[in-house]
């Protein structure tokens, strides 16, 4: 990794060359922002009230302190309880930028508007001022490849923010919502109703990126009964969903979901699915999550696989549960 590309894995440090960008050449600025005429300054990490609420970026007509518009940079942290809604009523008229890599719209919940750090930064590239167009070009240079890299191989990665982008995309792409663990790694989970299990039960898979500094290490791949939500894991939910994880258990041993991802119709030409048989493999063990969610485990080998991949075996793997709570389990082989 470049001494840039460390610079830029730091939100703070981007901010901070956002802001440098912004006091050699605000011209830039008020175009991208869709911003009146005018001369504009920023201000960096503004105070909205609390010791812990600092805004990351702050646009102001100079001579004036009234905010016209407030950029959050978010490359892989995710908002903090309700932080950006404290933002926006510190801030009710300003024009309010939620600034990820991609700038994907669902990261953005209103009144946020998405914005691509990758535009943003290019915003500069025919700057009046030869070494802010310079900078900007080189920061770009950076953030666009990251944000290309999110479609490709999972484990051939170099961007901090790409298990990010790519939990994002496969949600999105599934219909699930993109989170991350308690440690910090991101996470994305897809949720259908349990047919037969009443209102509250649910089969899904969940899938997690352990490591964000090594792109290649496993993933994992948890498929799961959840009866209930973690926010309220009653004693009645973490009783109820012990029968149906049992009901399934044979549709979630290795044997079964090896199958189903195997089948020849899952994966697209040249797709990989990187699942690796865990120790005693042919029985199930339950993780209990909260003791609402019961889920077996593999581990995903991504040095050959991509999210589209992991959308596939997503979707297939919830039909095969999804068929399992109705039909009844289809025969499966054993071994790898």
């Amino acid at each position: 990794m470049t001494a840039l590309a460390r610079l830029l894995a730091s939100e703070n440090n981007t901010s901070d060359l956002l802001a440098y960008l912004i006091e050699l050449d605000a011209t830039p600025l008020v175009a991208v922002l869709g911003l009146p005429p005018g001369t504009y300054a920023a201000a960096r990490e503004v105070r909205t009230g609390g010791r812990r609420s600092r805004l990351d970026l702050v646009v102001h007509r100079e001579g004036s302190r009234e905010p016209v518009a407030v950029l959050e940079v978010k490359g892989a942290a995710g908002e903090h309880g309700d932080q950006l809604a404290r933002y926006a009523e510190w801030a009710p008229s300003a024009k309010l930028f939620y600034c990820t890599l991609d700038g994907t719209a669902t990261a953005a919940p209103a009144p946020w508007q998405p914005l691509s750090l990758v535009a943003l930064f290019g915003a500069w590239h025919g700057s009046s001022h030869v070494y802010a167009a310079w900078l900007a070009d080189e920061i770009a240079g950076v953030l666009g490849p990251w944000n290309q890299e999110a479609d490709g191989v999972i484990g051939a990665s170099t961007g901090p923010y790409v298990a990010n982008l790519v939990t994002r995309r496969t949600a999105a792409a599934v219909g699930g919502v993109a989170g991350s663990t308690t440690p910090g790694m991101p996470m994305l989970v897809v949720f259908r109703a349990h047919p037969g299990g009443g209102a509250d039960a649910r089969i899904g898979v969940d899938v997690r990126c352990n490591n964000l500094t090594n792109p290649a290490e496993s993933w994992l791949f948890r498929p799961f009964v959840q009866v209930g939500t973690w926010a309220d894991p009653t004693p009645a939910a973490k009783l109820a969903v012990q029968p149906l994880a049992a009901a399934l258990q044979d549709a979630l041993t290795w044997p079964a979901i090896r199958q189903v991802v195997k089948d020849p119709g899952v994966l697209n030409p040249g797709g990989n699915d990187g699942l690796r048989n865990p120790p005693g493999g042919t029985q199930p063990i339950f993780y209990d999550d909260r003791g609402v969610r019961l889920a077996t485990q593999f581990k995903v080998d991504v040095t050959r696989v991509t999210r589209f991949d992991l959308a596939a075996m997503i979707t297939a793997v919830l039909d095969h549960l999804e068929a399992a709570t109705t039909v009844g389990v289809p025969a499966v082989t054993t071994g790898e």
